[in-house]
């Protein structure tokens, strides 16, 4: 049957489904003609919407395989003179009457996406069956003289979080077996004959293959971790050749040195502290350190913090490695790259992220051996330059794409390998004290007990890590247990015979398997899972074991040609710690896992997903009224937020200009959204009572904010916000706050002359305007000192970024329908947030601690009491209400308030004064203006921001103008929502039920005509002066601070911040765009923030 008749089928089948529901009611017992007649007329009005649903439907089977995917998500598609969308009037054939979907929503919405849905449905289960079908096909099943079958490679998705442990429990039954895929058998071996068999004896019917290629090609490329045959070949040639070199052994071994004292000094800083921390974090970063100062002659100091770059090209870069090895059990991999969704769609980001970074490298590396040829400099060869410079004799093959690769795939090398294992060999070391005793004695031992660190390291020479011996053999001993490549994939070329007797087929892929070979009774005895060193000692003295057998480093012609580099670093970096410092667990009862960071939003099995859609389909549609025009009408679903997530605010604004009220569908109720001032009084203000923030939201948020003044309603509300309100009130506050603004906007001013005596590097405005807003909160709001904005706080720079990706997350959770199956398994986003939320709690509650000591320690406790001071008070009249969990909640609440409001506001000023840099001069003439007695040196700068008070601040009406015009294009909060208690109607008109979703959006507001007029979406400060005083305007139609009981508290200190951080930096400095071309958006989450940050450029005004 072909696909055309299969639809016309369908079409029938749902013609004769809708047929019986509407005749299903009617009477078939004895009626006159009169009355027959009369039934016939009631039949075809009914039959009315039927026809056009019908219409609709053949009109989707026309165009569903050219444009099914606009067909499902976006209520748009074109074909064939046939052209739908929301604005569209559409007419039938009906006496004296024309039925509009732009007047009226009918089940032409619904229709399309049914239909889309049923093919979609079909479609996954024709992919389904045709998988397995090729799956079980031609596989030699039965025949003894090819390995056993354990199952198919589908069977890893349910493992996936487990998947070597899975394999080896495997192994222990079948020393070599398979697992069935589409197109060919994928064995898995812990045989040390086979291993040696595909890795030496027949290593030329064994490259890695095209499928693994594929596979890595978009991450890795044409790396020699990635290929075969002559390119393989020729960077293996010029790579040995660099690490053949007394030369680079040398520079390394200095480099291994410096970065381990580095790690050490940090490592000190915790024991004094006490502090828990995470080692593989900082392992990694040192060894990111060392493999791009020796490959790549570049110091990237990610250890010391101080290059943002190079940390978020290693987070992209980690991300990407565990995305890319996803795709070995995710079939549809390909399909969604194609349609850049769910992983694949992180996948790309990061590697254009990964990509503009190396590419920035490789031109710099470029320019430092130019410059070095021309003035007769040779310098120390890295291995990059040995690539370049070869490159240089064939520019075409050897391309900055080819060293590109060759860049990763060596640092996957020279990161992931040490860093790993040594994050392995302190895990093992605590579970196992009596060793990491008895390794501390032997580092004793072997090097002078030099006590001074710098010393200590500047004696770990050659000759004495050559002695070693134990220490070798624990982290050879770890290598075994936790390979850092635990897994690797062969594919054989041609037929062949395996040692153990058994065919394998031309295409199969061969896996040895690494992790499983160390824990197997049968290669090292019946203590094969016991970690144990002295397996490798004989005398004392390391013996090596054979490569087949000890498979870490690999074997035969590719067996790893940086094996000694690695065990050299890894020993002066475990010296280092292990003479300096005793390690434990934090937490002994939690087992390690092997990790991979892995974004997904799939479902365990095929089947459960379809079945999951399926339900979803009936929820969305069920009581929705979507036809009854007492109703805001439908535009989409809430799930078509997931597609359009990177732009939802203007996706949403796209709806609000042709419609001020409209809903999305979800499950169990609609979510209105309005842009209509009207509304918005009445929910906020007029009706307050029936407009709650609501469980469905307090559900999505209540994992990061719990029970804080944002997420709840009632006297949980009341309750925080009575004595907040109190605490802002007084005068001791505002005069406190003013002087910690002052003192910070100081600090920050600083940073950035620094930044514009440097005419070569722009900077991050966001970043640092963050760090001003979190340290002003945390001084200001709980009486403490964090200091981020001068960067000696490494542990609140992890907290404000684990908060930043936390917030983002959360929001995510609105679009995302599987996010609490996600949560539950911990996998995917949630996994990452919940991972966020421990590092946010642990700081929270150590902060807690800190401010109830201090507290009880007070004499008197009516000194400048901050906003915790206050709460905590109150906890102690109530300490089973008031818990630390609950000031938890608070704490965190008032952050996001008092750091996003200002930081994304000012963020997104100065990009607004960069793009209109008249404003930007007028403004600086303000404040020269009001201040026109302080001078520029450091000196006077002091004094100017010591004039900055309220009576200076009061004055300055264009700067006011200037913040409100950017909140009001810009507003901190985009969207904001409330879950209706009770049946309601709007001052609209339309009416919406008990629990549906109701959400002003400011973004949208602030660009609405109807609203601001035909200029509404230009920046113009002057809309807001009369006379050249500020004159403002209904809280319902700017709502940037809320408005009715729930108005923001902290408007008037929001205010006072970014006046005086605004009058600073606008003295002194004046601001444009480091890259006029590039543009700048948000990034989609609770509060605006400017996606990647605002890299500007400073420059000293003339004073």
């Amino acid at each position: 049957m072909t696909s055309w008749s299969l639809l016309e089928e369908r079409n029938c089948y749902g013609r004769r489904i809708l047929e019986m529901m509407w005749e299903g009611g009617e009477q078939r017992g004895h009626e006159s003609d009169e009355g027959r007649e009369s039934r016939r007329r009631r039949k075809r009005r009914r039959r009315r919407p039927i026809q056009r649903t019908l219409t609709t439907l053949r009109a989707v089977s026309l165009f569903r395989y050219r444009n099914f995917v606009q067909a499902v998500l976006g209520f748009s598609y074109a074909s064939e003179g046939y052209l739908s969308s929301a604005s569209l009037s559409v007419s039938c054939s009906a006496p004296s009457r024309v039925t509009s979907i732009s007047d009226t929503v009918h089940m032409d919405l619904l229709s399309p996406f049914l239909i889309g849905a049923g093919a979609f449905l079909i479609l996954l289960s024709i992919c389904f069956s045709t998988v397995l079908v090729f799956t079980l096909l031609g596989k030699s099943i039965g025949d003894p003289s090819y390995h056993p079958v354990t199952g198919t490679v589908f069977h890893q998705l349910v493992y996936f979080h487990r998947l070597f442990d899975y394999l080896t429990d495997i192994s222990r039954k079948h020393p070599t077996y398979r697992l069935l895929a589409p197109f060919q058998s994928e064995l898995y071996t812990v045989d040390p004959r086979i291993v040696e068999h595909i890795l030496k004896t027949n290593f030329d019917n064994y490259p890695k293959g095209q499928y693994t290629h594929e596979i890595f090609r978009d991450l890795f490329g044409d790396g020699i971790f990635g290929v075969d045959g002559d390119k393989w070949r020729r960077q293996r040639k010029l790579a040995s050749f660099g690490f053949s070199t007394r030369v680079l052994r040398d520079f390394s071994c200095a480099i291994f040195r410096k970065n381990a004292a580095k790690l050490a000094g940090i490592v000190k800083g915790f024991a004094e502290e006490k502090a828990a921390f995470d080692i593989q974090d900082l392992l990694m970063k040192c060894a990111l350190d060392s493999i791009f100062e020796v490959g790549f002659g570049v110091n990237l100091n990610c250890l010391d913090g101080s290059t943002e770059a190079g940390i978020t090209f290693s987070k992209a870069f980690d991300e990407s490695n565990g995305l890319v090895y996803w795709r070995y059990p995710d079939v549809f991999w390909k399909i969604k790259k194609l349609l850049n969704v769910g992983s694949e769609r992180t996948l790309k980001r990061n590697i254009e992220l990964i990509d503009s970074f190396v590419y920035a490298l490789i031109r710099h590396k470029r320019q430092m051996l130019s410059d070095y040829k021309g003035d007769g400099r040779g310098g120390k060869e890295d291995i990059l330059a040995v690539f370049i410079l070869e490159s240089d004799k064939d520019p075409e093959g050897m391309n900055d794409q080819y060293l590109r690769d060759i860049i990763l795939n060596f640092i996957i090398a020279g990161k992931d390998t040490t860093a790993s294992t040594l994050s392995w060999f302190f895990y093992m070391l605590c579970r196992y004290p009596s060793i990491q005793e008895k390794i501390t004695q032997q580092i004793k031992d072997v090097v002078n007990d030099e006590e001074d660190l710098n010393g200590f390291v500047g004696g770990l020479t050659d000759a004495a890590l050559d002695k070693m011996h134990y220490l070798h053999a624990a982290l050879t001993e770890t290598l075994r247990l936790y390979p850092a490549v635990p897994i690797d994939r062969k594919c054989a070329v041609v037929d062949d015979v395996l040692p153990d007797g058994f065919k394998l087929k031309k295409g199969d892929g061969v896996n040895y398997f690494a992790y499983g070979m160390g824990r197997m009774k049968s290669i090292w005895g019946e203590d094969a899972e016991e970690f144990r060193p002295e397996r490798w000692l004989e005398d004392g003295i390391f013996r090596p074991e054979s490569p087949f057998k000890f498979v870490a480093f690999h074997a035969g012609p590719r067996i790893c040609l940086g094996k000694e580099f690695a065990y050299r670093q890894m020993k002066i970096i475990a010296m280092t710690l292990l003479r300096f410092f005793r390690f434990q667990l934090n937490d002994e009862s939690r087992e390690m896992d092997i990790y991979f960071t892995v974004l997904i939003a799939t479902g365990i099995t095929i089947f459960l997903l379809l079945i999951s859609f399926s339900i979803f389909l009936l929820r969305i549609f069920t009581g929705k009224s979507t036809s009854n025009p007492d109703y805001p009408p439908p535009v989409a679903t809430v799930y078509h937020q997931l597609f359009h997530f990177d732009t939802l605010f203007d996706y949403l604004g796209g709806f609000s200009r042709r419609r001020s009220t409209f809903r999305l569908l979800a499950l169990s109720h609609s979510d209105l959204y309005t842009v209509d001032p009207r509304n918005v009084e009445y929910i906020l203000k007029t009706n307050f009572e029936n407009y709650s923030k609501g469980l469905y939201t307090y559900g999505i948020v209540a994992d990061l904010f719990g029970d804080g003044i944002f997420a709840v309603d009632g006297e949980k509300w009341r309750k925080q916000r009575k004595l907040a309100s109190f605490e802002l009130s007084t005068r001791v506050l505002r005069d406190f706050s003013s002087g910690i603004f002052r003192k910070n906007s100081l600090k920050l001013a600083q940073i950035v002359r620094k930044f514009a005596e440097d005419q070569r590097t722009g900077f991050d405005i966001q970043e640092l305007l963050m760090k001003c807003a979190l340290d002003s909160i945390f001084e200001v709001g709980f009486g403490v000192d964090l200091n981020c904005l001068e960067g000696s706080n490494e542990v609140g720079s992890r907290f404000i970024k684990a908060f930043d990706e936390s917030n983002a997350l959360v929001y995510w959770r609105y679009a995302d329908f599987l996010w609490k199956i996600k949560r539950f398994l911990n996998v995917g986003s949630e996994a990452k947030l919940r991972k966020n939320i421990d590092l946010i709690d642990d700081f929270v509650y150590r902060l807690i601690r800190i401010k109830k000591e201090k507290f009880h320690n007070q004499s008197d406790h009516g000194v400048k009491e901050d906003i915790l001071s206050r709460f905590l008070g109150e906890s102690e009249t109530d300490p089973e209400n008031m818990t630390d969990r609950y000031l938890r909640d608070i704490i965190l609440n008032f952050i996001i308030a008092g750091k996003d409001s200002t930081a994304n506001t000012l963020s997104w000023f100065f990009y607004m004064l960069c793009k209109h840099p008249l404003i930007q001069e007028k403004l600086h003439e303000q404040v020269r203006d009001q201040v026109n007695n302080i001078h520029g040196d450091h000196r006077r700068m002091n004094d100017f921001v010591s004039e900055l008070q309220d009576g200076v601040l009061d004055k300055m009406h264009y700067l006011h103008a200037a913040l409100t015009e950017t909140l009001r294009l810009y507003p901190a909060v985009p969207i904001d929502g409330r879950c209706a208690q009770a049946d309601d109607v709007l001052p609209d008109g339309f009416r919406l039920k008990k629990g549906d979703e109701i959400s002003y959006m400011g973004y949208a507001m602030g660009r609405t005509r109807s609203i601001w007029g035909e200029d509404a979406e230009e920046f113009r400060p002057e809309r807001w002066l009369e006379e050249g005083i500020f004159r403002p305007e209904s809280p319902f139609k700017f709502v940037a601070f809320h408005a009715g009981p729930r108005i923001c508290l902290g408007k008037e200190f929001a205010y006072r911040q970014m006046k005086i951080i605004a009058m600073v930096l606008l003295r002194y400095f004046r601001f444009r765009v480091e890259d006029e071309k590039k543009d700048v958006t948000y990034r989609t989450m609770f509060t605006l923030h400017i996606k990647g940050g605002l890299h500007l450029r400073a420059f000293s005004r003339n004073i």
